[in-house]
């Protein structure tokens, strides 16, 4: 039972993204035969289809997240020590999650903002209800935040100890390399 209580969560993201893309495809389609068919009506799948456009791209950042998906940071960490690594992932997932966190509290205001002035769109949904999908999104992206930060420190048992090695003896080396170390010293 336990096993099936995190399974729906640990395929949360994937499962929306995939539904969010079924309706976003159907509601295109639909909109195209409504501008033939049903001109009046051609505005309300394209409403449906952006909003779950909107929920689809916040749970992306989410689900990007979760896999350790970040282009920038692989580019940038490649090039050094494992150990190193895993401290720069670290501390991405910290960053991560205290910009996380300013998002949060700005989709809070905008979502109440949003339902105090009762807009609602083509469709009449109350846009509050769309608006919900940054708050959504940016709250599960803190939860994998913290999921991959935990994960990172677990890979590396010693993280500090060794990244304090690992940058001890990258000086070591670059001085070696730049003759500032020889043999005979004790640098």
């Amino acid at each position: 039972m336990e096993k099936a209580k995190n399974h729906w969560f640990k395929e949360l993201e994937e499962n929306v993204i995939a539904v969010g893309i079924i309706i976003m495809f159907i509601m295109e389609t639909v909109n195209v035969i409504c501008k033939f068919l049903a001109p009046g009506w051609m505005g309300i799948p394209e409403e449906i289809s952006i909003f779950a456009y909107i929920w689809v791209c916040f749970f992306c950042a989410s689900y990007c997240t979760k896999r350790g998906a970040n282009i920038i940071v692989d580019a940038l960490t490649a090039k050094y020590p494992k150990k190193l690594q895993n401290f720069l992932f670290s501390a991405q997932f910290v960053f991560d999650g205290i910009l996380t966190v300013f998002f949060i509290y700005g989709s809070v205001i905008f979502v109440a903002q949003t339902k105090a002035e009762g807009s609602v769109g083509v469709t009449g949904m109350p846009l509050w209800i769309i608006y919900l999908a940054p708050l959504v999104g940016f709250a599960l992206n803190l939860i994998r935040d913290i999921q991959m930060f935990i994960k990172t420190i677990k890979l590396e048992k010693h993280c500090l100890p060794n990244l304090i090695i690992c940058l001890l003896s990258t000086q070591v080396e670059n001085s070696i390399l730049a003759g500032r170390i020889t043999g005979n010293s004790c640098g």
